[in-house]
Formats: structure tokens, sequence, C-alpha cells
């Protein structure tokens, strides 16, 4: 058993209070989030090294899960591109855990589908809409990612709020600051999951504390960065930056700067 099997082991045994859920960071805007029931929900999981073959680009670490490892009950693509609709992983999940349901944006959507993923497999997410599966309460957020690569344009990339044991976790998904994502503050997520990187069409650590302070979130997570080598501070923002900006504006939430692996538990924050 190598460490990417140790870690999807750990997750399965892994024990949730009730009234609480466990998340785990894979680096980048990859989680996985476990109910004290056991279901567990994957977010944007990169768990290949396929960004290499398309542009490239390395990592920054190992993947920590083997793709054929996973043992998603739902799994949760914001956008098509790569590093969130991973072809080196999506596949292989599709293969190995055949109870696992998509959802995800029409255009990623139509990608999925050529992989050979089944269509009743996977639920479009759209503008307004929301959705359960497996008792999982996802809705649909607006997001803004524009990435400035020619062909690689998102227009139905996405955030979701997901709503498990209670708790509304907010995952921003790739986008950059939007004055439209100020309406969450009418029912304020108990946790956000904050890009951070600032390049590519994402929020940098200013804009996200910003957010962060407007809508009054619990909890503060920053992501997005930390995955790609040899790409500079641009796109490795530290997220001490977020803390800093977000202390002087009097953000009242925690903050949570996530490791690749390690569990956090978290609660209802309001």
């Amino acid at each position: 058993m190598d460490d990417r099997d140790d870690l999807a082991a750990q997750i399965a045994a892994y024990p949730v209070p009730p009234g609480q859920v466990a998340c785990w960071w894979l680096g980048g805007s990859g989680f996985v989030l476990k109910s004290p029931g056991g279901t567990q929900v994957y977010i944007d999981p990169y768990l290949s090294d396929s960004v290499q073959a398309i542009f490239g680009q390395g990592r920054a670490f190992p993947t920590p899960i083997a793709p054929e490892q996973a043992r998603p009950d739902v799994l949760i693509v914001t956008h098509w591109h790569e590093d969130h609709l991973d072809p080196g992983t999506i596949p292989l999940i599709a293969r190995h855990s055949s109870h696992c349901r998509f959802v995800m944006p029409p255009t990623a959507m139509s990608r999925a589908l050529g992989w050979g993923v089944a269509r009743d497999r996977i639920q479009s997410l759209t503008a307004g809409e929301s959705l359960i599966v497996e008792g999982i309460r996802i809705a649909h957020v607006p997001a803004r990612h524009e990435s400035g690569i020619p062909g690689w344009e998102v227009p139905d990339a996405m955030g979701v709020v997901i709503t498990m044991e209670g708790i509304r976790i907010y995952h921003t998904g790739d986008t950059e600051y939007d004055g439209r994502l100020r309406g969450l503050q009418a029912e304020p997520p108990d946790v956000m999951m904050v890009c951070v990187n600032g390049t590519g069409g994402n929020m940098n650590p200013h804009e996200a504390a910003l957010l962060a302070w407007q809508i009054d979130v619990g909890t503060v997570i920053p992501m997005h960065h930390l995955l790609w080598a040899n790409m500079g501070d641009a796109a490795t923002r530290d997220p001490a930056l977020l803390a800093d900006t977000y202390g002087r504006l009097g953000g009242r939430g925690a903050l949570i700067i996530p490791q690749v692996a390690v569990p956090i538990v978290l609660g209802r924050e309001h």
C-alpha cells in the first residue's frame, strides 16, 4: 500500500462526530468532504499529472490519492478545465466507483460523456438551480472565470454551496471577484473555500479576504495555491496575505490554512 492508498483508507476509516463534517484538501481546489454517516463528496479532484501533457506544467507534489482508490459517493466539478475536470481522474473514478454520482455544468458534462461516463450518472447544474444527491444539497453559485486563454473559455463555470449536517459549505470554484457573490450575505455560509492564486481568472488573497468579510462567513479556507511546480509567487500566492487583509478588515471568521491530506473538522458557525 503506497501513501496514496493510505489516505483513501484513512478517509474511509475516519470517525466524523454527529453534526460535523470532516474535510481533506487535495491541493489546488480539490477537497474531500465526509459526513458522520460516511458519505464522501469530492470536489474538483485533480489526482493525475494530465496538465503536464497538455501545457507542460507539472505538479508541485505527488497526487495524494490514486484515482482508482478514490471512493466518492458524489463528485462535483465546478468547470471543465483539466485541473478540475481531470481526464486522468474522472474516467478512473467512474470505472472503480460504480456507485458515484457526478454533478457538473453542461460543458463539463459533455466532456465526461465523451470519456465514457454513463449519462444516468451525471446531473448538470446551471444558474438558479439546486439539487439533492445522496442526501446532500448542492446549490449553484455564480462564478466569473476568465482565464484569458483562447479556446479555454468557460461561461458556465460555477461555485457551489453544499449543505451537509446543516453546515453550509461554499466552494467558490475558480472565479474573479464578482459583485453578485455579495448576495450570499443574505444567508452567510458557515464555511468558504476560496481561490487565492490571483492568476488565470481567479481572486487574489486580498479580493478573497474582501469577499469573506463582506458575506460574513464563519470559517475561511484558502485554496488553489500550492499546486503547480515552478510557477513563481504569482500562481502560488501565500495565504498569509489573505489572513493579514482579512484581519485588517475586521473579519470575524476563523481562518484555517489547509495542509494537503490533513483532516479538518467543520461545524456550524452561525
